[in-house]
């Protein structure tokens, strides 16, 4: 091209993207390379993603054999990646013009610069002016160095878009092959004028014809609306009517947009049951029929040709995916883990529920009531032997969290103090203890933190304060030392008893969560030796 600025008219599939990437390689080889700081030499601006990604993938099979580098920048992906690419250094970026300014304003303009920027190309060049992105085009043209090389290259190129495209060229070399506005000649175009409210019966009636009536089994069509929600109701009422179809629009994500279009290359998103495979019909049509969707008529009779295969014995009635096995047990595990939490929190179980299974010693006769209850109840664990692992940890941390609440049940009533005041009346004092020293290191952290204090004092109204100290398992106290406990002192009985309710409720939660932690492995570090 000789360095001069150009306009280039082809049909859709004559190579126009190679045309313009051959040059440009050449153009930047024949540049100094790049320095640190220094942004990229080659733009290439689309209208779409989906394009800018085409571009970049025939970009790569010259990148390595060059030694260059090129960075596809678009919006609805992580910017972060592409500012990391960028700081790395590429010649080459291929980016919509939204992104390229948000990347060219980054951190006050330190991502990227123009400075080196010496060829331009706009793919599409119709569609850049046509669909609004002339005035952030013109920002991006203005910054860029007034000696660039720009190229311009589209499919169609009207004479209202001609007047626009030369405010970016000086003196442009316009070649066009086969025409400005000529459609491929494979392309048979047939226009129809009709009202409304007949286009989209006239639709269904065309893809019938093509999927049906032609018979093409790998057959696959493109509808154009002029509007997202227009696209978004189409492909519903065209689901409605058994045509599986996916709509893409810029109101999507970019991962959805991505994967319809690898659905449409594949063929996958109008693929849906194929007569071979009739024995599947039965059961996709009582899905539908249950979810309250309209069955397809071809599926539908499908499903009962099927059906009449069974009743001549020509066929067997099969069906596959998943039927319910373990449905019973995960019920079974999930009443177990409700009526663990029921006993541990003290809720009153259904007359018809289930004994739960607890192993507990017998009770002494000369024993009191608060020393019997004071021993912890035993609860059927699972054996360390590797044989039980079917036992889901957060059942296994309900029955730790029960053995917790029974230990804290198990704790007397609160005793009673009189205590004479200033006045001289006698007012009676509830005080009662609750010993926290046995329980996990996260449990006592949370029961005994000055702040969750606080909040109980708030709460309930009783005074709060940690006595005794900490003995690790197999020390025990000597002397006046004793366990590390809780001292729960108030006015009234009701304090006392909300105040232990609530201290009782957060034991049960740290020691239930501690103990599904380690079940699951967790009780590990973030970092291993290796």
């Amino acid at each position: 091209m000789n360095g001069r600025d150009v306009i280039g008219v082809a049909k859709t599939g004559s190579g126009k993207t190679i045309a313009f990437l051959l040059p440009m390689f050449r153009h930047i080889k024949d540049q100094r390379p790049l320095e640190a700081g220094e942004g990229p030499i080659a733009i290439i601006m689309t209208p779409t993603r989906e394009l800018a990604t085409q571009i970049h993938r025939e970009c790569k099979p010259f990148l390595k054999v060059l030694n260059l580098r090129a960075v596809c920048a678009y919006g609805g992906s992580p910017i972060k990646d592409q500012i990391a690419d960028l700081k790395r250094g590429c010649e080459i970026i291929v980016c919509t013009p939204g992104r390229m300014i948000d990347l060219l304003c980054a951190n006050s303009g330190r991502v990227t610069n123009l400075k080196r920027a010496t060829y331009m190309v706009m793919d599409e060049a119709d569609r850049m002016f046509d669909m609004g992105f002339e005035p952030q085009v013109m920002k991006i043209v203005n910054n860029v160095r007034p000696s660039r090389q720009t190229v311009l290259f589209s499919a169609t190129f009207p004479r209202q878009m001609e007047a626009l495209a030369r405010k970016v060229l000086k003196k442009p070399l316009e070649i066009t092959v086969g025409g400005r506005s000529v459609v491929c000649d494979d392309v048979n175009q047939i226009v129809e004028v009709r009202e409304e409210d007949t286009k989209f019966v006239r639709l269904l009636e065309i893809l019938g014809k093509l999927f049906h009536d032609e018979g093409e089994e790998e057959a696959s069509a493109i509808i154009f609306v002029d509007r997202h929600e227009a696209a978004d109701n189409l492909l519903r009422d065209l689901i409605r009517r058994g045509y599986p179809c996916q709509s893409l629009h810029g109101g999507k994500d970019q991962a959805d947009r991505d994967s319809t279009i690898a659905d449409f290359k594949s063929g996958t998103a109008y693929t849906f049951i194929t007569p071979d495979q009739d024995r599947y019909a039965m059961d996709i049509c009582k899905a539908l029929k249950l979810s309250g969707q309209p069955v397809p008529p071809d599926l539908q009779a499908l499903s009962d040709s099927f059906q009449n295969k069974v009743k001549e014995g020509k066929e067997r009635a099969s069906g596959s995916g998943f039927g319910g096995k373990g449905l019973e047990r995960l019920d079974k595990d999930r009443d177990l883990v409700k009526k663990l939490q029921k006993k541990a929190y003290g809720g009153d179980e259904d007359s018809d529920d289930e004994e739960i299974e607890l192993e507990s010693n017998a009770v002494p006769a000369g024993m009191t009531a608060g020393q019997s209850a004071a021993k912890p109840m035993d609860v059927d664990t699972p054996k360390d032997n590797g044989k039980d692992d079917s036992l889901s940890a957060a059942l296994l941390a309900a029955k730790k969290a029960a053995m917790v609440a029974a230990r804290i049940t198990a704790l007397g009533g609160s005793t009673v103090q009189q205590v004479v005041t200033e006045d001289g009346e006698t007012r009676p004092i509830y005080a009662e203890e609750i010993v926290i020293n046995d329980y996990p290191q996260k449990a006592r952290w949370r029961v005994t933190n000055k702040e969750q204090i606080s909040q109980i004092t708030d709460i309930s109204g009783a005074a709060i304060t940690t006595r005794g100290s900490y003995f690790p398992p197999g020390k025990n106290p000597v002397g006046n030392e004793r366990k590390l406990y809780l001292f729960i002192e108030g006015d009234s009985e009701m304090v006392v008893e909300k105040a232990k309710n609530e201290i009782k409720r957060i034991l049960v939660e740290a020691t239930a969560a501690q103990m599904e932690a380690d079940a699951r492995g967790g009780g590990v570090g973030r970092y291993q030796v290796v």
